[in-house]
């Protein structure tokens, strides 16, 4: 019989469905380099799982199994199994995550953790759109990843309008373009293992993240003005291929869930732990770390959150977040 991409897809998912869990490894990816709180998590997920089962897990960092968009692909035939990243980067799959784009959305890290909160509202509300988006994918836990500030290669950005006609990366998220793009930002969606390259070809001039995934991606060689915006706190996900948890057992999956949610605790403690750490490295690294005038930021994007919302069908979750402050 000749194979077509359909059947041999087909033969990948029905391959990888009959294997014993028993003997499993499973494959975990994350788009970014130590010291980064994605990472800190996938090495509490590890410890917990090979603890308690008899499963075995490779961490995968720095992009080496592809950008995130990659990985979700590879994990919809069950040739990686778990992944951590940001939501954003994979709103492709599931539009409403576009959501966590909306800039100054969080006043804090208290109404940050509570919507984090495996129990509450907006787990559950996103739990079920992964699900219904019918991508492969299980959510496992919402986690933090420090806060994203702006950086850029040209000079200071201290208002808004400092980044008038500058070429900037955003994500893959196309509300976030939008919330750029009314500073008057012209903006490129790069996937996060290309910005550095992106930015020394000049591509780019500018890109917002957090303080860690801007230091452990070197990107402060290309890049040497950190504006602190303080615009997001990184919403990130810990998921599993639908088919990697088909096959594990009860038992696995209780532990696999558990390990999750203690993988996405240690993520946000330490997102908050490497923003206070990790800026007093900047300036060694001849970097010109600026304040800005916040209220500025703050004035462009807050009156984007009703019609975003309203664009989004989550007019109701926008209330919901609110009433966590």
């Amino acid at each position: 019989m000749k194979l077509t991409p359909a059947t041999t897809i087909l033969a990948a998912v029905l391959i990888a469905t009959a294997l014993p869990a028993t003997a499993q490894t499973l494959r975990l990816a994350t788009v970014v380099a130590p010291p980064h709180p994605w990472i800190d998590a996938a090495e509490t997920f590890k410890t917990e799982v090979e603890a308690n089962t008899d499963l075995t897990v490779e961490i995968f960092n720095g992009g080496q199994l592809g950008n995130d968009q990659t990985v979700v692909d590879e994990m919809r035939i069950g040739t990686v199994d778990v992944m951590i990243g940001g939501v954003q980067n994979i709103s492709p799959f599931v539009k409403k995550f576009e959501f966590f784009s909306l800039n100054y959305l969080f006043d804090g890290m208290d109404s940050f953790r509570a919507a984090t909160d495996p129990d509450g509202e907006v787990f559950s509300f996103f739990k079920q759109e992964v699900a219904d988006a019918g991508v492969g994918l299980n959510l496992l836990a919402l986690t933090g990843g420090g806060t994203r500030n702006l950086n850029a290669s040209s000079g200071p950005v201290t208002s808004p309008e400092d980044l008038d006609g500058v070429k900037m990366r955003v994500t893959g998220s196309q509300l976030d373009a939008e919330m750029w793009q009314a500073t008057g930002a012209l903006t490129t969606s790069l996937p996060w293992t290309e910005v550095y390259t992106g930015l020394q070809t000049g591509v780019v001039n500018a890109f917002e993240s957090t303080i860690s995934g801007y230091y452990g991606g070197r990107l402060y060689e290309v890049a040497k003005f950190h504006n602190k915006t303080e615009h997001q706190i990184m919403m990130s996900h810990i998921s599993i291929s639908e088919i990697t948890w088909g096959r594990l057992s009860e038992e696995e999956r209780a532990t696999v869930e558990a390990a999750a949610k203690l993988a996405a605790e240690r993520g946000t403690d330490m997102g908050e732990q490497y923003d206070n750490e990790l800026i007093s490295k900047l300036e060694e690294q001849g970097v010109t770390v600026s304040e800005v005038d916040k209220q500025a930021f703050i004035a462009t994007a807050s009156p984007l959150h009703e019609e975003y919302a309203e664009r989004l069908g989550m007019s109701d979750m926008l209330e919901t977040v609110r009433n966590l402050r």
